[in-house]
């Protein structure tokens, strides 16, 4: 597929409130959004690896462990998981490997490490990443969301600059998340998680405590 014909899937793709995330593939192709070498050697596990997510059986699972409390969140917040449909051809899945599968991990990383969904939470989860340093590229995108923090949360600013550095921290002591199957661990207590992939300081921020309680 050449660059026209990708671009034209991109426009298609783009028309389709479904195909959020062949949307995401194509721009990475488009982009050239590559991981590390490092890191891209890691994604052989996960390359192609998108189990599909029940959320009424993630609902079923013990309070506290990653599915329930990714489900909990996605539902909090109006959300679906993220998805990729058969329309994308497989050698732009191998190549976008890193896009893809963190658009997959994305809201997990929210719960994982107890940040919410308002602008301070989720640059405390793109500092999570910059930490990670998966890219040059998105580690750039994490400065930008503190950069931007206050055009969109002007009050809470403040809150912004300490959950970057949270995040950035707990990021660069964690293990490589975007490397994780974690939909495996989806029975497994955050709290155990977490001690596994050395995620420290999480707080379980990442919805409202009414929502936590229901």
């Amino acid at each position: 597929m050449n660059r026209w014909q990708v671009f034209r899937e991109l426009r298609s793709a783009m028309r389709d409130p479904n195909r959020l995330g062949d949307v995401a593939a194509y721009k990475s192709e488009l982009g050239g959004t590559r991981a590390r070498p490092e890191v891209e050697a890691q994604l052989d596990g996960v390359r192609d690896y998108r189990p599909p997510v029940d959320l009424d059986a993630l609902e079923q699972l013990p309070a506290g462990t990653l599915g329930r409390e990714y489900a909990r969140f996605l539902k909090a917040n109006g959300l679906n998981p993220f998805l990729l449909s058969d329309q994308v051809p497989a050698d732009i899945v191998a190549r976008n490997a890193l896009v893809i599968r963190y658009g997959i991990i994305h809201d997990m990383v929210h719960v994982l490490t107890g940040f919410d969904s308002s602008w301070p939470g989720e640059v405390g989860v793109w500092a999570f990443v910059g930490g990670q340093y998966y890219s040059r590229g998105l580690q750039m995108a994490s400065l930008t969301a503190l950069l931007v923090a206050p055009l969109f949360s002007p009050l809470r600013l403040g809150q912004a600059f300490r959950a970057f550095r949270r995040g950035w921290a707990m990021g660069k002591a964690a293990k490589l998340l975007i490397a994780e199957r974690l939909e495996e661990d989806f029975d497994t207590p955050l709290e155990t998680l977490r001690a596994r992939l050395d995620i420290e300081g999480a707080r379980d921020e990442y919805v409202a405590a009414e929502a936590l309680t229901a």
